[in-house]
This record gives C-alpha cells, sequence and structure tokens, in this order.
C-alpha cells in the first residue's frame, strides 16, 4: 500500500484560494516560490498562468479580480515582489481584491540574518513586509503554527475590504504538514452592521431627504462591494433622476430617461451638471470624487447636503453611521426615500446631438474613433482601456447593454490595460476583451502579447497609433522631447511575440470606413488575436480631453 501524500501549508492555502472561485494563479517562478509552484499544478481546480515579469502578473491578477471577485498571484522575494508593488498599489486604490503571494528564504537563514540573495544583504527580511502593509489591506508571515489562522483571516479581510492582501511562505514552510480547512471561506464571510447604526441611519436619511429636490449618482464601488444589483432595485424604487460617473457608464441602467448621464463637475453637459449641482440633496453610492473624476476638483458641491453609502459607513450631512455594509444600507435608504418622499431635482433639455463624424475617407479623428468604437462595441465584450486619451474619449460615452468595461481611473498607471485584458479573458472566457491601447502605454507592458498567444485568449487590441503620450502634451509641453516615444512597427509585434498567421490577425486603419471595416472583420474572427493599429494625427485629442486639460488648468483647490 502506498503512503498518503502529506497535507501541507501550500495545499492549505491554494484550496482556500480555490474557494474563492478563482481558477487561474498569475505569477512568475523563482527560486524562493518554486516548490510549492508544484502545489498548484498539483491542485485539480487550479492552472498556473506564468507571465513576462511581476508587474504584468499583478495587473493581470486586477484584470482577473474585478470580473470573478478575487485573484492571487505568486513571486519570489525582494526582486519580484518589488518589481509587482505598482500593481499592488493599483489593486489597493481601485478596491480589487488580490491575493500577493512571497516565496521567501528558508526560516534558517531568518532566523540566523543570514545575507541571501533577493535581499538587502543586511540580514534584515522585514524591509518588503513593511512596504506592502502600505498596499494591502491584511498581511501575514506564515509559520507551521499559524498558517491556517493567518491564511484564513487574511483571505476573509480581503473579501470584507474588497483590497490586496499580502503573504510570506517559505519552502519549508510550505511543506510542513497540516489539517485540511473547515467549511468553504466565500460562504463563512459576512460583514458587520450595527443594527442601532443602521437604524439611526435611517431615521436621519428620512429626515434629511424630506420634501427636497434630490439626484443620485452612482460609482463603480458599488460593483467592488456587491451592491450593483441592490442599487438598481433602490434606483428603480424611485423616481428620483440620476447619474454616474465619467468612467462608471454601465454599473446602472443608462436606458431609462431619469438617467441624465456622466457627471464629470465643470467639463459635464449641462443636463447633467445642473441634476447634480442644482439639487438640495445628493445621494452617492459607492462614489470618489477624485480630481480625474471632478476635472481638477472643480465640482460644486456642498458635503453638507451628501447623503453617501459607502463601502462599510454611510453619511448624512457630516454625520457618519457605521460600521453599516453597502448591502444593508441600500434597502434601510430605500425605506426612508419612501417615507421621506423627496422631490426629483428639475431637468434641463438634453443638449442636441454632437456633430456627424467626419469624411469617412479622410484622416480618422479622436472624436469619430471612439464614437465608432462605443457604436460598434459586441454586448459580450469586455472594454478594457488605458488611462490616456483611450478612457477621455471613452469617458461619459454609453456602452451597449450588456457590455462590462474596465480601466484605473484612480491608480491610472498606463500599462495597466494590456494584461489586465489578459485577465479579464482568464476570468470570463465567454466574453471576448477589446483592448484600447495608446501606443505609449501599450509599449510598457506589450510582452504579454505572447501569454496571450499561449492561452488563446484571441482579444481584439486597438492600439492608437499617434507617437508620444498625448495626454501629456495636453497638459503641457506638446512639443517636448519627453512626450515623445520611438515608435514601432506595431504589424510585426505579434510575430515577434510568437504569433502566426494561424494565431494572429493585423489591420490597421487611417479613415473612418476603414476603422469600421477592420472592427467589422475583428469581431468576426474570433479564432485568432486582433491587433487593430489606427494611425491618428500626433496633435489630434478629444474633445473631453481638451476640456479637461483646460480645467485643470486654472488649478481650483479642493473644498473641505
Amino acid at each position: 500500500m502506498s503512503t498518503p501524500t502529506p497535507y501541507t501549508v501550500a495545499d492549505y492555502l491554494f484550496d482556500r484560494i480555490a474557494q474563492t472561485g478563482v481558477s487561474d494563479i498569475f505569477g512568475v517562478p523563482g527560486d524562493f516560490n518554486l516548490t510549492f509552484l508544484d502545489n498548484i499544478l498539483d491542485n485539480p481546480a487550479l492552472r498556473w498562468v506564468g507571465n513576462n515579469n511581476e508587474l504584468n502578473a499583478g495587473y493581470a491578477a486586477d484584470g482577473y479580480a474585478r470580473l470573478r471577485g478575487f485573484a492571487a498571484m505568486v513571486t519570489t522575494f525582494g526582486v519580484g515582489e518589488l518589481s509587482a508593488i505598482n500593481a499592488t498599489g493599483g489593486s489597493y486604490a481601485e478596491n480589487v481584491p488580490v491575493l500577493h503571494i512571497v516565496g521567501a528564504p528558508v526560516r534558517f537563514s531568518q532566523d540566523n540574518h543570514l545575507k541571501v540573495h533577493h535581499t538587502l544583504a543586511d540580514g534584515n527580511y522585514r524591509h518588503f513586509y513593511e512596504m506592502a502593509s502600505h498596499v494591502t489591506c491584511s498581511q501575514a508571515w506564515l509559520t507551521p503554527d499559524n498558517a491556517a489562522s493567518e491564511i484564513d483571516r487574511v483571505i476573509r479581510t480581503m473579501l470584507i475590504e474588497s483590497r490586496p492582501g499580502y503573504l510570506v511562505l517559505s519552502p519549508d514552510v510550505a511543506a510542513a504538514r497540516i489539517g485540511q480547512p473547515v467549511g468553504n471561506i466565500r460562504e463563512d464571510v459576512s460583514e458587520f452592521t450595527a443594527r442601532n447604526q443602521l437604524a439611526a441611519f435611517e431615521e436621519a436619511a428620512t429626515e434629511f431627504l424630506k420634501g427636497k429636490k434630490t439626484t443620485i449618482v452612482a460609482d463603480r464601488l458599488i460593483e467592488r462591494y456587491h451592491a450593483k444589483q441592490a442599487t438598481g432595485e433602490f434606483i428603480a424604487s424611485c423616481d428620483l433622476p440620476y447619474a454616474t460617473l465619467p468612467w462608471s457608464i454601465g454599473v446602472v441602467d443608462n436606458d431609462s430617461p431619469r438617467y441624465v448621464g456622466a457627471y464629470w463637475a465643470s467639463v459635464s453637459p449641462e443636463r447633467t451638471r445642473a441634476a447634480v449641482e442644482d439639487a438640495e440633496r445628493l445621494i452617492t453610492i459607492g462614489v470618489l470624487f477624485t480630481d480625474t473624476a471632478t476635472a481638477g476638483f472643480t465640482a460644486d458641491i456642498e458635503e453638507a447636503d451628501i447623503l453617501a453609502v459607502d463601502p462599510h459607513s454611510a453619511r448624512v450631512g457630516h454625520t457618519i453611521y457605521g460600521p453599516i455594509a453597502m448591502a444593508d444600507a441600500l434597502p434601510a435608504l430605500t425605506r426612508a426615500v419612501a417615507a421621506a418622499q423627496p422631490q426629483p431635482q428639475p431637468l434641463k433639455q438634453a443638449e442636441p446631438a454632437e456633430a456627424a463624424e467626419s469624411n469617412p475617407d479622410e484622416q480618422l479623428r479622436q472624436d469619430d474613433l471612439w464614437e465608432i468604437i462605443t457604436t460598434w462595441l459586441p454586448t459580450d465584450a469586455t472594454l478594457v482601456a488605458d488611462l490616456g486619451t483611450s478612457m477621455f474619449g471613452l469617458a461619459g460615452k454609453p456602452l451597449p447593454k450588456g457590455t462590462e468595461s474596465m480601466g484605473q481611473p484612480v491608480w491610472a498607471s498606463i500599462g495597466f490595460a494590456l494584461p489586465a485584458s489578459l485577465g479579464a479573458s482568464l476570468a470570463a472566457p465567454e466574453r471576448r476583451s477589446v483592448l484600447v491601447s495608446g501606443d505609449g502605454a501599450a509599449q510598457l507592458t506589450v510582452q504579454e502579447i505572447s501569454t496571450m498567444l499561449r492561452e488563446k485568449t484571441n482579444p481584439i487590441m486597438v492600439i492608437i497609433n499617434n507617437e508620444g503620450y498625448t495626454v501629456e502634451r495636453a497638459i503641457h509641453g506638446p512639443e517636448a522631447p519627453y512626450n515623445d516615444i520611438t515608435t514601432y512597427h506595431w504589424d510585426l509585434v505579434p510575430a515577434a511575440m510568437g504569433g502566426t498567421e494561424e494565431t494572429t490577425l493585423v489591420l490597421k486603419a487611417r479613415t473612418p470606413n476603414e476603422l469600421k471595416q477592420a472592427l467589422a472583420t475583428a469581431e468576426a474572427t474570433r479564432d485568432k488575436l486582433v491587433m487593430v493599429e489606427v494611425i491618428m494625427d500626433r496633435d489630434d485629442i478629444p474633445t473631453t480631453l481638451k476640456n479637461f486639460a483646460a480645467s485643470v488648468a486654472k488649478k481650483p483647490q479642493p473644498k473641505n
């Protein structure tokens, strides 16, 4: 009779990760994590997805977690984890739960302060742990004694906080024997709501809204904290007008006549601006009024007039109630609105439609580009846009019903979108990723095209070739050499990354007609990675970006 394989700390960790609903783990192998990568290969519920570098692994995990609700990546100590920490910072800022597992030197080296490679050669192994504590909501240094409780604590905290976590695991600890987990960690997670605080919030909300002209604003955090359905039900329960922020189109029903569009402070359409800023009361749900979302803090809104439903608390004017889970606050708010009967903020007439696109056979303009893309998008697409002309061009534009979208408006790290689209493709293989990125941003993480080819994800990649950093040109230095880049031969890039005629298709578009034809061909070509290189004039920028840059140039101060 063969001896059964012992159950180890690594087995426990990866079984718990599988319980969160993920099936893929991202990362880069290193000598301090190699042995427990075998545990991933041996786990029937998980699959290893190796990346070209740790930063790309972090971005891919982030894109994955936005659709699956959780993700995990593995790096080695020091050099690997520091390469990934930019991505982890983005996941923290954007409320995305990515678990970062770091393979560390064995405990003997740690205990004896040995000067080991991948360290600072000072015998101190805690430097990077301390760095990670600033961009993760929970951390643990695993030992055989604490592994079960600490793994569970970190993952549970991540699921509640919707932010990254960090585990240090050395190979000897990974191989230590441990009992198997009890129960399912996803089912065990519940966020605490103080019932007396919830009742006080409902009472205060009722009084605050009574008879007041009111508008609702919803943002992306309702997705992170599993309140998208509850928000939709709340909006449907009343007759109040509602808006989103510029990169939150699609988080609520856009087809209702009560939807007034994307609020973007001073660069909003007048109908949208008036609906939000002229209201006596504003109900915000999962909203972050950052500088980019408010066009440089130009929102004319008083905090005293806001009722805010936030991830773990609610605020009425200046009074905060908590802890209250968002999922519990929304039914209480629904009851408060029904009792208070606030009045809908009167709406202005919608502005006339924008001018028609330019000549279909002349040079494609930025404003044409985004209109064509958003009109064409398939309903089974996941649109992933990089910050730059891509996100600014797409800001506020309605997407076809059923289309998912993601970007990084808070952390705003260019290069995010390409590997994030890989993660999105693996998280939801039934949906096709449509990446839209400028040439400057794509150059930062272009290596991950090779992983897309290996994994056969077959995205549509729209690369905007306009010779540099266009957003920076719009803000400052339109002729400055620091905003220039070396132009790639994009038509050769897929082949350089391992693509063949059987696995890739490269198209080029210079005019509206050529772009429409290229997108139609790309949509019909489901069995290949399709790159559409869009040739744009270097100095052409979206109207939304022009307006944003002009607003930011005024440099107003944020309100307290």
